[in-house]
């Protein structure tokens, strides 16, 4: 194999399906990503037998055909550090040689006919969505989802299709993301797809962008489809917990407020919150929104901002953590609090299409 191509082009379709390489495995071939060189093009693929990556390039010159096997933490590193802008790659008997700039590099790989192959997906059902769109989604839900492995039934995000919309919906247990996407589809269909995956694709998406990209949903796995690359994902078996039931249907008291003065206000308040029990304490009255925050060993947070108030008010208790984290990601000047009391979750309005449900601390 001997090909051509554009340095920059090639480390990003090689940092793209580097991502699904896995760190540590038992099987060491996996660390390795594959390169074939077909006619006038080259594909890249790298699995890790759960999730796989596939990034096809035109803009290369292919002066000999084959496939060689690179390892994926080195290719990347190198081709980080090289400065001209094209690279030649030639392969034979498991060996690459990078030149570039004056340079030359050779790369040991292993034999690429012991490479897990690239399995074709049956897929029943698809959507389309703008790229930008999905990476907005992406970022809405993700960082409510569970991280503990042991909790593996909501280890994942919901992709909940149906009605003409598609719903994303993230939840540990205390807080619950959903972001929405009206669709002009007929499709229905509700998977789990996991945390990795979804990480994984944000890095490939543009933002902003309005490129489509294709969700078909298989069996067993889903894949992801725009422009030139392509993640494949298995999906978790599991049930998802039952989110429309915890969406609160009213609520004694609504705060709208600026984002930027909340989100100040309530960082400089959780810096005194007690470490071994997050807490925020939020009193709503008078047009008024009052957080105070108490560590026995390092002080006491007292902080009052403007707000527009409607209903009885009230006071409920939150971890400053999980509003910051969630603030971080809306796209909104201006945000809106629905609550009733300590007892009742309570809703954030963050963007147009993007609700957060929080569970308060109660009886503190």
């Amino acid at each position: 194999m001997k090909i051509l191509c554009d340095r920059t082009v090639l480390q990003e379709a090689v940092n793209v399906v580097s991502s699904v390489v896995p760190l540590k495995t038992t099987k060491p071939i996996l660390q390795n990503l594959l390169l074939r060189a077909d006619g006038d093009d080259i594909t890249l693929f790298a699995t890790d037998l759960e999730m796989a990556a596939r990034v096809h390039l035109d803009a290369v010159k292919v002066t000999k055909k084959g496939r060689v096997l690179l390892p994926a933490r080195e290719t990347s590193a190198l081709l980080r550090e090289l400065s001209d802008p094209t690279v030649t790659l030639e392969s034979s008997e498991q060996r690459c040689r990078i030149d570039s700039g004056g340079g030359s590099f050779v790369l040991l790989g292993e034999d690429p006919e012991q490479y897990p192959e690239e399995v074709v997906i049956k897929s029943g059902k698809h959507v389309e969505i703008p790229c930008g769109q999905m990476l907005r989604m992406i970022q809405e839900t993700v960082f409510a989802a569970a991280r503990e492995e042991t909790r593996y039934a909501i280890n994942g995000v919901l992709l909940d299709c149906g009605g003409g919309c598609l719903r994303m919906v993230a939840t540990d247990g205390r807080r619950l993301a959903i972001s929405y996407h009206n669709l002009d589809s007929k499709t229905a269909f509700k998977i789990v797809v996991p945390l990795r995956a979804l990480n994984t694709l944000a890095r490939a998406l543009p933002e902003g962008s309005k490129e489509s990209l294709r969700i078909e949903v298989g069996d067993k796995q889903v894949v992801f489809t725009t422009g030139r690359t392509q993640l494949v994902s298995q999906l978790l078996e599991t049930r998802f917990p039952d989110y429309e039931g915890v969406l609160p249907k009213a609520a004694d008291t609504t705060v709208e407020i600026q984002k930027a003065v909340l989100e100040g206000a309530l960082r400089r308040a959780a810096i005194l919150a007690a470490s071994e029990m997050r807490m925020v304490r939020f009193e709503v009255g008078d047009n008024q929104l009052r957080m105070t925050a108490e560590s026995s060993t390092r002080g006491r947070a007292d902080v009052t901002i403007d707000a527009v108030v409607k209903g009885a008010g009230g006071s409920i208790n939150f971890n400053p953590d999980y509003i910051l984290e969630a603030l971080r990601v809306s796209q909104l000047e201006q945000v809106r609090l629905d609550m009733s009391d300590d007892s009742m979750p309570a809703k954030f309005t963050l963007g147009e299409s993007f609700t957060y449900v929080v569970m308060p601390i109660s009886g503190a």
